[in-house]
């Protein structure tokens, strides 16, 4: 990754940081879907530099990293961004500078809620609904406290939770990126 863009936040007294990166991420969403590669995939990667799974937290900034300048000129994100113009302030494109440090940012689905296992586990097995509950019993899902973008598909109307883990790692690993970003193996500069 060479170049990026830098996306920072800027709540308001009565719109605060988490309402806004619904808004914000589903607009570098769909300008990432319009973009895609043949196979759905892209060839932009997102980091979130104030990340902290201790305080549960995303931050209030978002970079967007292309190996390619003409990538992120084609993606075309302040006109994507365009409606949100007042709560967010986008920089230029610019170099990537020197660093050895890199993260992987993963979108991670979790198995569900303990109601949801219970139903499964009741249909697959057998056993009574109250059963399957109580097989379930002080379940809690370790992956529920990683931060997270609520989010809307457009297609299906559901609502979801893209919950997001960031893995350091030692090398930087080149490939493609989800139509969100993401990641489960390629690398995004931190710095």
């Amino acid at each position: 990754m060479n170049y990026y863009q830098e996306i920072s936040l800027l709540p308001h007294a009565d719109i605060g940081i988490y309402f806004l990166w619904p808004k914000i991420y589903m607009q570098i969403h769909l300008a990432l879907v319009e973009n895609k590669q043949g196979d759905n995939s892209s060839h932009i990667g997102v980091a979130f530099p104030e990340y902290n799974a201790d305080k549960y937290c995303l931050g209030g900034t978002l970079r967007l990293f292309a190996k390619d300048q003409q990538d992120l000129h084609q993606m075309q994100v302040s006109k994507w961004l365009s409606r949100l113009h007042d709560y967010l302030q986008l920089s230029e494109i610019q170099a990537v500078p020197e660093t050895d440090d890199y993260a992987c940012f993963k979108h991670i689905k979790l198995k569900g809620s303990k109601e949801k296992l219970a139903r499964r586990r009741a249909k697959r097995t057998g056993e009574t609904l109250d059963q399957s509950l109580a097989y379930f019993e002080g379940y809690k899902d370790p992956l529920s406290k990683l931060p997270y973008i609520y989010m809307r598909s457009e297609t299906t109307r559901h609502s979801f939770h893209l919950f997001i883990e960031k893995e350091i790692m030692q090398q930087p690993q080149t490939g493609l990126y989800s139509c969100y970003g993401l990641s489960q193996t390629s690398t995004v500069p931190l710095f």
